[in-house]
């Protein structure tokens, strides 16, 4: 489903609806991947390919461009018909500098909404030191998204929030994170003080991280590097 915005007519008439394709990080149309759709149905257009590397479970490996559709779609894009393959198939993949692995049974949250998964694929963000940090990128469901559209003024056209009555997938991004030694998975938020309340005890015992963190702005962005200086400080015997 795409996103439409709907021009109002000054002189009192109304004029058909426009209907603007909006695109995600991926380069496709939003809501384009519903969960009602089989895993291995290709979209007409991929999304641009990079170079990587799928391992598979049964321990051979496929090397060729790759195309990220979806939480459970990874396309190769090989010299015969590109092939799509699922968590079901894939121990884990790799393209450009970006590591996926699958993951089992997690819930995502996006402020009101959220969504259980029973697998999926999941950007690596920093694992180690009792921690895991992942990232998920999929189509989700979303009763609490905030849309941008335009309405036409005198002055020309301007910009509008709005949520939408019906039910949507969307593209999604979201870190998750879990310590080893709880079962759930936290959804985090992009920043603010729910996002330090949860990172700040992490790296307590790590003085010269604690330092940055609590004077300088936290963002989910930056955790990725954060965390991995924290294991990698473990690793060493640095805190």
């Amino acid at each position: 489903m795409t996103k439409t915005f709907f021009a109002l007519l000054l002189a009192g008439a109304f004029a058909s609806p426009v209907v603007q394709a909006q695109t995600n990080a991926w380069g496709q149309k939003k809501n384009t991947y519903q969960f009602g759709k089989p895993a291995a149905e290709l979209p007409r257009k991929l999304p641009k390919t990079v170079p990587g590397r799928i391992h598979l479970r049964d321990g051979s490996t496929v090397s060729a461009p790759l195309a990220y559709l979806d939480y459970n779609k990874v396309v190769a894009v090989t010299p015969g018909a590109p092939k799509v393959y699922t968590p079901v198939e894939v121990s884990s993949f790799v393209m450009a500098q970006d590591s996926f692995v699958v993951l089992k049974d997690f819930k995502v949250m996006v402020g009101a909404d959220e969504q259980e998964y029973r697998i999926a694929f999941v950007r690596v963000g920093a694992v180690g030191a009792g921690l895991a940090l992942y990232q998920f990128r999929g189509t989700m469901k979303r009763e609490d998204a905030v849309h941008y559209g335009a309405v036409a003024t005198p002055n020309g056209f301007a910009g509008n929030t709005y949520r939408s009555d019906a039910t949507e997938y969307e593209m999604t991004k979201a870190w998750i994170l879990k310590r080893d030694d709880s079962p759930q998975w936290l959804s985090l938020t992009k920043s603010g003080s729910n996002l330090r309340a949860i990172v700040e005890p992490l790296i307590a015992d790590d003085a010269r991280l604690s330092k940055k963190v609590k004077w300088g702005s936290l963002t989910t962005d930056k955790l990725p590097t954060l965390l991995n200086e924290y294991i990698a400080d473990k690793k060493a015997g640095r805190n």
